[in-house]
């Protein structure tokens, strides 16, 4: 009983990336078996919103602009600019790496991040290079102006984000 209602309390409490939210979900036990102010894995896990937490969301947050401006252009809302979508996609491809720089533990506090994020080293590591990945095949698209090949590197990506937000993102 006790590990669900630490599991429960990490799920509520903990979390770190910008953006738009997933849709909630139902927690499971990996995601919240450490709770926020306790210690799992020989690491405390703060609650609330330190300093590294809010350079991290920052970070997450001064990407979104360009993401949702190609979002719009490969979903056709906007009319597809080629030679726009390529700045963009340029842009973006170096502007996705640096929300990774910010992921230590902050022992002020981790916003939404879990603490899977550092239990979990080799798989979050994972879903980053998943990520970049992606990211980098939506710069490589759009280089070519193939439309279709762009809506598919940039669903890839879309996809990517939300695998990692499932695991190592507590819902809002």
């Amino acid at each position: 009983m006790h590990k669900y209602l630490v599991l429960l309390g990490t799920v509520l409490v903990l979390g770190a990336c910008g953006g738009e939210a997933p849709a909630p979900q139902a927690a499971s036990a990996p995601a919240a078996s450490a709770a926020a102010g306790t210690q799992a894995g020989g690491q405390t896990f703060a609650t609330g919103k330190g300093e590294l937490s809010k350079e991290r969301s920052a970070a997450f947050k001064s990407f979104m602009p360009t993401y949702s401006d190609m979002g719009k252009m490969a979903k056709g809302d906007d009319a597809f600019d080629e030679e726009k979508f390529k700045k963009l996609a340029a842009s973006f491809a170096k502007e996705a790496r640096a929300p990774f720089d910010h992921f230590a533990n902050d022992p002020d506090g981790n916003g939404r991040s879990l603490p899977a994020v550092w239990l979990q080293a080799d798989a979050f590591a994972g879903e980053r290079d998943r990520f970049f990945q992606a990211v980098d095949a939506l710069n490589e698209a759009a280089q070519t102006s193939k439309l279709d090949d762009i809506k598919a590197a940039f669903g890839a990506v879309s996809a990517s984000c939300k695998s990692c937000h499932e695991a190592f993102r507590a819902p809002e």
